[in-house]
């Protein structure tokens, strides 16, 4: 019989097992990556084009060429495109990153085929309508607007344009200048050559059925090669450490901005870097949410996160004070950093950081949608197949010692890039 009083022993996970892709090189240089999973009958298509910021020729052209995809085609105008999703009750989008846009559909699976003219027409024939191009210049300035009464954007924007470069594709935000000179014509020459499928992952999952698959793969094969060349962009990276002050005499609350350049996740210290963060400020647990929440009362929150783009990683801190302790603020979060480069973190702490961070892993990967997103990192970052079990692995074994190593050589004050946006602290 089942003893209730006693817990269950816990299992030390070290490996994991995502879904093994299926991948289909096609024609016109795509490729095709199927996953399965029949507990629901949902689909999910994800286009990746070379087409986020760091491929643009022209700044602001991919975040206005993703916008537009679904406003029009030759056959089907918005308002067309738009009812279609609803009535099939599936969901339509075009996001543009950094690195790549996506066009994304979900829906059921026995409503694909039905849908496979429609985004044909998207990928394949967007009119980019002027009237529209025109409405969301004027709706993306208003925001811009509201967004740089933000103490948060302002700083955000600053600290990676400090740590990159103004011009930089990975500076967070858009200038108001860049909006208006964005034209049209730059907006369908983007599309022409970036939103080409050469070079292009295409990631299908869920309850995948052969039909559906053929009924894809025949799509795809009707939309030739295109001649126009993905533009190869190279954007250097010279990095040397600042401060900045954004006075902002009407705001009671100071942002405060702590980062710099880490490794790439590839490098061999990336994910010893990842628990690293965990332990100063990635959880709510952490060394910077005990002091400076909880002890100090300085703020709701503060967090410390890792950004892995394909070509930076940016690591940066980040809270909102109260201007007149902006400055403990900072000495807290060095404090804390100085901490880890010194002592070493004790077992039992390490240990649950560890446990938290191996079982957000595992949770993270509940689904089939989940574990498509980390296949896809695989991807787009070439990693190896084990990378998520080397990872595990590695998590599981760090040590202290090792823990000051790291904190010695990537959370070096002076190597930090600070930005402090808010009213002065007078004397």
């Amino acid at each position: 019989m089942l003893d209730r009083t006693v817990a269950p022993a816990i299992q030390k996970i070290s490996s994991i097992q995502l879904p093994v892709a299926d991948i289909t090189a096609l024609p016109n240089g795509a490729r095709l990556h199927c996953l399965y999973n029949y507990n629901q009958p949902v689909l999910k298509l994800e286009i990746v084009f070379k087409a986020g910021k760091w491929y643009e020729q022209s700044p602001g052209v991919s975040y206005f060429t993703s916008k537009l995809l679904l406003e029009g085609t030759r056959n089907y105008t918005a308002k067309q495109i738009a009812d279609m999703i609803a009535y099939y009750g599936a969901s339509l989008e075009c996001n543009h990153g950094f690195d790549r846009a996506t066009l994304t559909l979900y829906c059921l699976a026995k409503h694909l085929l039905n849908l496979l003219p429609l985004l044909q027409d998207v990928i394949t024939q967007p009119t980019f309508p002027e009237n529209e191009f025109l409405l969301l210049k004027k709706r993306t300035l208003q925001n811009i607007s509201i967004e740089k009464q933000k103490n948060t954007y302002l700083a955000t924007k600053l600290l990676t344009e400090s740590i990159f470069g103004g011009s930089h594709p990975y500076v967070a935000g858009l200038d108001e200048a860049v909006i208006e000179n964005v034209s049209l014509d730059q907006v369908q020459h983007f599309f022409q050559t970036n939103f080409s499928l050469a070079g292009t992952e295409i990631f299908f999952s869920g309850a995948v059925e052969p039909e559906a698959t053929a009924g894809l793969v025949a799509m795809f094969n009707q939309i030739a090669l295109n001649n126009l060349l993905v533009p190869v962009v190279n954007h250097s990276l010279s990095y040397k450490p600042q401060a900045h002050y954004l006075e902002r005499l009407d705001q009671i609350q100071t942002t405060v901005r702590m980062g710099s350049i880490w490794p790439l996740m590839h490098e061999a210290d990336f994910s010893e870097l990842l628990l690293l963060n965990k332990i100063l400020g990635g959880y709510f647990g952490s060394r910077l949410m005990k002091n400076i929440r909880e002890d100090k009362g300085f703020t709701y929150g503060i967090f410390s996160t890792v950004s892995a783009k394909e070509n930076a990683t940016l690591f940066y801190i980040g809270t909102d004070v109260n201007y007149e302790n902006s400055g403990r603020t900072v000495e807290e979060i060095l404090k804390e950093i100085n901490l880890l480069q010194n002592d070493l973190v004790p077992d039992e702490e390490l240990d649950a950081v560890r446990n938290y961070t191996i079982g957000k892993f595992i949770n993270d990967t509940n689904n089939i949608f989940d574990q498509v997103d980390k296949y896809k990192s695989l991807i787009l970052h070439n990693l190896p197949v084990t990378y998520y079990s080397d990872y595990l692995q590695r998590i599981s074994e760090v040590s202290a010692e090792r823990l000051i190593e790291l904190a010695q050589q990537y959370l070096n004050p002076a190597t930090l890039t600070t930005v402090l946006a808010g009213k002065e602290v007078r004397a």
